[in-house]
């Protein structure tokens, strides 16, 4: 009965006028008096707040900061949590990124992302009779080796509380089980034919799950117990590493436990930028917290608070920044570690910025057929803090062009989750952890489900490129976990899934906070487009007005409408804190997710 409750309260949600929030008290989820938390689709809170993509998970975060956990401590919890009510999305066989700002002063961010086994080469891959990765990134062989283990190995620094304690919710939830929602029904649906192929116990007795049914995974409540008891090590070094090695080689996949045995997740310091005066803390390369900075340095030079969020001219601004900065992240941003040269501190920098807005034409749509050939930029001429007129005219004097881009565009899936969460001490969090599409692999092990990343390499060998496909490199990925402060206080926590509509979204709520001055509801629940470019035209939910369309046509642009609100353009879990320390979360409204607290 929560169920239903819940999902006719989100639908009510839709229908509000954009400018009307769905309150704490009209959701049917808040927790009964006496009750350790609070849980319901949005929510305040002085007590500590998280907000997820699933409301049990999101209940497990705010149980650990009940506790006396930190933010760190509920991000574990959270993180193994999801992994068992979103299977879907994420799990141990997945990658991510952490970013925080500490109570301490310290910013930390930790990098799990996948990496390619040693056996992930161009030689082997030819051997498939395949022209794409694309066509084997749905077996054994799609595998890249699994980061969340130790991601949440390196997080149990900044912990207080002991890992099995932290992992006792999910090995609950997997064990008992729980209600299957509309988003997971819907998933297991429109994947089933992968599924029944490649992970038959997964799905009900040979059926989909539907909304309502109970689902257990005692499976992954066995190799949850595993970790519990011996640590985040047993997965690369012990017998869940032998496990995944015996399953490979029987598979034919190319990961073996020396590939387990050598994966490290980095302890790394984030990258920081600047918006119209508030600090932004990001994952740095190869991931897409530094394309989030290049395109907010172009819109600094746009007022954009004299428009608002369907002005088309605000919507041709935004779209054409976009995907310049997408075409720079495609070009030349990758793994630091295994590429000779990354130029992330050119393509952040402000003047760089500068000569990208200059491409930008305020009457007209740029022609998708040039975007490859004219309009990729070389932010390694910035990289030692160059000034934007002695660059471009020593460009003008050598008559040089832009680096040209090759190979195939793919369509990147809306899958991945994402969660935020902030404790009353003032430590923050924003978690982004993944297996790539939907179910990954489709390949189950252990009760979890393998990721698929090595679909994100080049499906063949380009000179220079970044993502090329090459053994123990991360590829690259869209995912964008961010931080923001205001006068050096932790503001807004944010992060989405959605694919490449990721980096769209996240730009749009920050320019509907920060430009257009709107309440965090108001900022998730306007309506969505996506500036990207793997796609030719501009996708948008069909929230916008018509003549805000008909103005975009004019321009010259392409649209595609998606009925409000898709799923496609992702699912942010936001926190907001007020100057008088309240903190208020927003679960996604497009995968009914939820915000949780302390009473």
């Amino acid at each position: 009965m929560k169920r239903n409750l819940f999902v006719v309260v989100m639908i009510v949600c839709f229908t509000l006028p954009l400018h009307m929030a769905c309150t704490p008290q009209s959701a049917s989820m808040k927790a009964k008096s006496g009750e350790a938390v609070a849980v319901a689709p949005s929510l305040s809170s002085k007590n500590g707040m998280v907000a997820a993509a699933h409301p049990l998970a999101a209940k497990v975060g705010a149980e650990i900061l009940a506790k006396g956990g930190n933010a760190v401590d509920a991000a574990i919890a959270v993180s193994f949590a999801l992994g068992v009510v979103e299977p879907y999305a994420s799990g141990l066989g997945g990658e991510g990124y952490m970013v925080a700002s500490l109570a301490d002063g310290r910013d930390v961010a930790i990098d799990f992302r996948s990496t390619a086994p040693a056996m992930a080469t161009y030689e082997n891959f030819a051997k498939t009779g395949q022209k794409y990765l694309s066509k084997i990134k749905f077996s054994a062989k799609g595998y890249c080796v699994a980061g969340v283990p130790a991601g949440v190995g390196k997080a149990l620094q900044y912990a207080t509380m002991p890992l099995k304690d932290l992992v006792a919710p999910a090995i609950k939830l997997a064990e008992e089980g729980f209600e299957v929602n509309e988003t997971f029904s819907k998933l297991t649906f429109d994947k089933y034919e992968k599924l029944a192929e490649n992970a038959p116990d997964f799905l009900n007795d040979g059926m989909a799950w539907s909304a309502g049914d109970k689902f257990r995974n005692p499976a992954l409540a066995k190799t949850l117990r595993i970790i519990a008891e011996k640590g985040v090590d047993v997965f690369y070094n012990g017998e869940l590493a032998d496990n995944l090695d015996q399953f490979m080689q029987k598979n034919d996949g190319w990961t073996r436990k020396a590939d387990m045995q050598s994966y490290k997740a980095l302890d790394i310091a984030p990258v920081k930028g600047t918006y119209r005066g508030y600090e932004l803390i990001v994952p740095g390369s190869p991931v897409g917290g530094p394309r989030i900075l290049a395109t907010l340095n172009i819109l600094e030079h746009f007022n954009m608070a004299v428009m608002n969020w369907d002005d088309p001219l605000a919507i041709h601004i935004m779209q054409e920044a976009m995907i310049l900065t997408a075409l720079d992240q495609r070009r030349w941003v990758g793994d630091p570690l295994t590429n000779p040269f990354i130029p992330e501190k050119g393509y952040i920098s402000k003047d760089y910025a500068r000569q990208r807005l200059m491409r930008i034409d305020l009457n007209q749509a740029a022609d998708p057929k040039i975007w490859k050939t004219e309009r990729v930029g070389e932010p390694g001429a910035y990289e030692q803090g160059e000034n934007y007129i002695d660059v471009m005219l020593a460009a003008a004097k050598a008559k040089k062009e832009a680096a040209a881009l090759d190979g195939p565009q793919t369509q990147v899936p809306p899958s991945t989750t994402h969660f935020s969460i902030v404790d009353d001490k003032g430590n923050a969090v924003s978690w982004t952890q993944t297996i790539s599409s939907f179910f990954g692999t489709s390949v189950m092990l252990d009760g979890y489900f393998l990721n698929n990343e090595i679909g994100n390499f080049k499906s063949k060998p380009v000179k220079d490129s970044p993502i090329n496909l090459e053994p123990g490199r991360r590829p690259r990925t869209t995912i964008a976990p961010l931080i923001i402060r205001e006068d050096g206080k932790v503001r807004w926590i944010i992060g989405s899934p959605g694919g490449g509509r990721i980096g769209s979204t996240v730009i749009e709520i920050l320019v509907n906070l920060i430009d257009f001055n709107m309440d965090i509801e108001q900022a998730i629940k306007t309506p969505k487009f996506a500036g990207y470019d793997s796609y030719k035209e501009i996708r948008l939910e069909d929230r916008y007005p018509e003549k805000t369309i008909s103005f975009l046509e004019m321009l010259g642009h392409k649209v595609k409408k998606y009925s409000y609100p898709d799923l496609y353009f992702g699912g942010p879990n936001v926190i907001a804190v007020s100057e008088d320390g309240t903190f208020k979360g927003v679960g996604s409204i497009r995968r009914l997710g939820g915000a949780a607290a302390p009473n």
